[in-house]
């Protein structure tokens, strides 16, 4: 496992979690876990991140979905561009296309895994994210069954999607309390057409929902240090002595 953050080569995303094996086990399951966190999102202009992202969470009709993409894939229909609540975009993801404080939620769907910047990746969803905007993230969890894979293609001798990244879960959230998120909950999850459960350390994915704060989390106030004219060493030199009296 590289401790690397940035990788020295480029990565390409995957568009669909039906290249990878055992993808549709995958987004059945993060599906029916994030299903309730995107109920629970304010606003209404959600921005996913990647193809995978793309296929989760459909069932927010209210909310307008901005689906970016590194590259167009073919089997994206132009007709769901002109969805009033889709829009698709293409762009790259460590140079997002929008203003700051703009969007109410993002959601990174092992985009991680696949990114070659992951922190460049993560400075520009916050500067992008409104205060107090969620952050939904999941990652193929290293310490699984998962620990010796390297390539989850479908095709053996498919060399663009080989260079899976792995993370452990704890180094992903001291990335987001240094970008002062909050973490609202983490859990690992094992692939299942069921409803998702917590398993514990083996899961096969890991999630995160977080939140970015605009307050610090922990509060150290400064020491205010008193200063009186008084005691000064100008003050002490250009002080004048009173005469004595005679």
């Amino acid at each position: 496992m590289k401790w690397r953050a940035k990788y020295p080569y480029a990565l390409q995303l995957p568009t669909s979690w039906h290249q990878l094996k055992q993808g549709e086990y995958y987004c059945k399951t993060l599906d029916r876990y994030f299903e309730p966190w995107f109920a629970k999102v304010y606003g209404q202009h959600i921005l996913k991140i990647g193809g995978l992202s793309a296929e989760l969470a459909r069932h927010s009709p209210n909310q307008h979905m901005i689906l970016l993409y590194p590259d167009f894939p073919s089997a994206v229909e132009q007709s769901d561009s002109n969805s009033e609540n889709r829009t698709l975009l293409q762009a790259s993801i460590t140079h997002l296309p929008f203003c700051e404080k703009t969007l109410d939620a993002c959601l990174l769907a092992n985009t991680l895994n696949f990114a070659q910047d992951p922190h460049q990746l993560l400075r520009e969803v916050t500067r992008v994210l409104n205060d107090d905007g969620y952050l939904f993230i999941s990652l193929f969890n290293p310490c699984s069954s998962l620990l010796w894979k390297r390539n989850l293609s479908k095709n053996p001798h498919g060399k663009s999607y080989a260079q899976m990244r792995k993370y452990l879960t704890w180094r992903v959230i001291d990335w987001l309390e240094l970008l002062n998120f909050e973490v609202m909950e983490q859990q690992n999850l094992l692939k299942s057409s069921k409803i998702p459960h917590f398993c514990g350390f083996g899961g096969q994915l890991a999630v995160i929902v977080a939140r970015k704060r605009t307050i610090p989390l922990s509060l150290k106030p400064q020491k205010v240090r008193f200063k009186s004219p008084l005691f000064t060493p100008a003050n002490v030199l250009n002080r004048t002595e009173a005469p004595l009296d005679d």
